[in-house]
């Protein structure tokens, strides 16, 4: 891994945990529903973290396996859906079941960790929705997460260290077919917003 980027993410991940550190020191003084989500939320953002860098760390290393699997995309999306907590108000995360086929052949345990860190980042950028969807396209399956925020370029006020977007590429290279790997692209929408395609053969 390069060792720029490493410093960068350790940098982030202390960072990370000064703002829960505070944020827990806040709850002790005047214990708040309000104050405990965004301490939770802190919490799974940092543990999202960890698991990315090891497993960038992994994959520069030692490489990723990926264990393909039958598994309904429909069912596996529910979950995941379930399970993100998308931490603003107002902000929809809807499940697009249009042309979704009845079944996948991919690494369940990775494809969740990519999909996830792209929920993430769709997140902090969405103004009021965000839609996935999963469908067949040329024989390759396509995992989409679209928001209607101001696409690329915008500017954070704490920028990303791109973990999120490393991870994804190298999970979708983790996944092959004779010569063909997949792949991960983040992009604008001519519409407006962001589009995130996972693509796996």
């Amino acid at each position: 891994m390069d060792a720029k980027l490493t410093a960068i993410i350790v940098h982030d991940l202390k960072n990370s945990l000064g703002v829960l550190e505070g944020e827990l020191r806040d709850l002790t003084i005047a214990p708040e529903s309000d104050r405990a989500l965004r301490a939770y939320q802190t919490c799974v953002s940092l543990r999202e973290k960890l698991v990315g860098f090891l497993m960038l760390y992994k994959a520069s290393s030692q490489g990723l396996s990926a264990r393909i699997e039958a598994v309904s995309p429909q069912d596996f999306l529910n979950a995941l859906l379930k399970q993100h907590a998308a931490g603003r108000t107002g902000l929809r995360v809807s499940l697009n079941a249009t042309a979704m086929p009845a079944l996948g052949f991919f690494d369940e345990n990775l494809v969740s960790l990519a999909l996830e860190a792209a929920l993430q980042n769709a997140t902090r950028f969405a103004r009021t929705a965000i839609e996935v969807s999963c469908t067949n396209d040329a024989g390759d399956l396509v995992f989409a997460i679209r928001d209607d925020g101001a696409g690329l370029g915008t500017q954070e006020d704490k920028p990303s260290t791109g973990l999120g977007m490393e991870l994804c590429e190298a999970i979708a290279r983790a996944h092959c077919k004779g010569e063909k790997t997949g792949t991960a692209v983040l992009c604008n929408r001519p519409e407006g917003g962001a589009l995130f395609e996972l693509r796996l053969p």
